[in-house]
């Protein structure tokens, strides 16, 4: 198939990669004129793993990048839209970038002969196809969709560290098409490229809206539901909320379900406020997707307090895992330097580690916190060390190098061998190992009896 992507980010040149690595015809488009460059040069190096394999299969016959639009446009069929949609000051999502794209588009549409279909992936406000971005594409091409011009809303379901995994192996495909013959032909396109027969729902492009941003907030929901948890096991002797939460999942499911940190990110925090301030705007209660926003941010302080009591001002404090997760280099909205920031307010040196986020964090942190060149050497040099992220290389460090530091484990992901060699391990999500009803005297007191008459 003939293709075109608009936007050559982090998800627009992986979905350019898959595309072509199978035999499409690619047209990569982007402003950027040096990434350009260098995508044609062979000088591009990406970070997101399987890229740069896929990019080498396609070769220079199945992919190029350009900057003309009106080029990629009439070479292709269709054009996927992956540029930002930043989040403005009211706290929804600018369309500048998508509508900059597509004005592009349906002006070089407008002297095309045959039909294109345009794709737009980026997240969006509900309404916003219907409202503006399709008014835009009728306007510039002098087409209306359905005669000559196609239309679909079809975002992606990916999490950075794993993008060509959620494009090649989807849960689902959504199409929000606004004429059928352009849900056929995205669909054609994805599978072309889908490793496992995968769900299709289609529906109009501003169900499609509502269901991408609906699909985040659920899942932030979930994430605070057992964190929730994380706090009550935390205080309960005897509790333990992997235990809770594996339970639950009987019924639940695992998915974003296990008590640990504070969710951070490129996508979920904003998606979150841009869904409440969307209802407020319709005049819907807007209660349930701020109240998970709220308490996301209180139970960051939770852990923190928990942190705090274990420490004490001057000394030196680890962290283990800066990115907002393990596998990417990004430290968009990442607890872990929340927590920098906190604990060198609090008067503790804070010593860091991320096996890909390092240099980026200690650029933003800048005195607040000190890089180390490894993980053992913040375990040797510190007096508490947090396991922030569950980093596969954790456990492979050497624990003994601990000494009488404490170790907080945030994700209760150290193995048994490695909490051998522990003289202080505090595995935040379980209890103390205090008895229950003393316990419960001293924190309740009288008021269980109130509680439970």
């Amino acid at each position: 198939m003939q293709i075109s992507v608009f936007g050559l980010g982090k998800v627009g040149i992986t979905l350019s990669a898959c595309l072509s690595a199978v035999g499409n015809k690619v047209i990569g488009v982007d402003v950027d004129r040096d990434l350009v460059a260098r995508l044609n040069s062979g000088a591009f190096h990406a970070c997101e793993p399987g890229v740069m394999e896929r990019l080498a299969t396609a070769g220079p016959e199945n992919f190029t990048a350009t900057t003309d639009v009106a080029r990629a446009v009439h070479a292709t069929d269709v054009s996927f839209v992956v540029v930002p949609t930043p989040s403005n000051v009211l706290g929804g999502f600018s369309l500048r970038y998508v509508l900059r794209a597509c004005r592009g588009i349906g002006s070089a549409v407008r002297s095309k002969p045959g039909h294109h279909v345009v794709a737009v992936v980026s997240t969006m406000l509900p309404g916003s196809s219907d409202l503006r971005v399709i008014a835009c594409l009728e306007e510039t091409s002098a087409r209306k969709i359905g005669e000559g011009l196609g239309y679909c809303y079809n975002p992606s379901f990916i999490a950075l560290g794993e993008v060509v995994k959620g494009i090649e192996r989807p849960d689902y495909v959504l199409l929000g098409a606004a004429d059928q013959q352009s849900g056929d032909t995205v669909l054609a396109v994805h599978r072309t490229i889908m490793r496992d027969t995968a769900p299709i729902a289609r529906m109009s492009p501003v169900e499609a809206e509502i269901t991408k941003i609906a699909s985040n907030t659920h899942e932030t929901m979930r994430v605070s539901f057992a964190n929730m948890l994380f706090s009550v096991c935390s205080e309960v002797p005897g509790a333990n909320v992997d235990r809770i939460t594996e339970a639950l999942a009987h019924r639940m499911g695992r998915r974003f379900f296990k008590g640990a940190v504070p969710y951070g990110g490129p996508c979920w925090p904003r998606d979150n406020v841009a869904f409440s301030v969307f209802m407020e705007a319709i005049h819907t209660p807007s209660r349930m997707p701020r109240a998970v926003d709220l308490f996301n941010e209180e139970h960051g302080r939770y852990v923190l307090r928990k942190i705090l009591s274990l420490t004490h001002a001057g000394e030196m404090v680890g962290i283990l895992g800066l990115a907002y997760k393990p596998g990417t280099p990004s430290i968009d909205r990442s607890f872990a330097l929340d927590l920098a920031t906190w604990l060198s307010q609090a008067g503790r040196c804070v010593l860091g580690w991320d096996p890909l986020a390092a240099s980026e964090a200690q650029r933003v942190m800048g005195d607040r916190m000190t890089g180390v060149s490894s993980a053992e050497e913040c375990v040797r040099r510190c007096k508490a060390v947090i396991i922030v992220n569950p980093l596969p290389e954790v456990s492979e460090i050497d624990w003994s190098q601990a000494g009488e530091a404490i170790v907080i484990d945030c994700w209760r992901c150290l193995p048994a061998r490695a909490v051998a060699q522990l003289h202080h391990y505090v595995p935040l999500g379980q209890g103390p190992d205090r008895n229950l009803t003393t316990w419960m005297q001293q924190a309740v007191g009288e008021y269980f009896d109130l509680l439970t008459d």
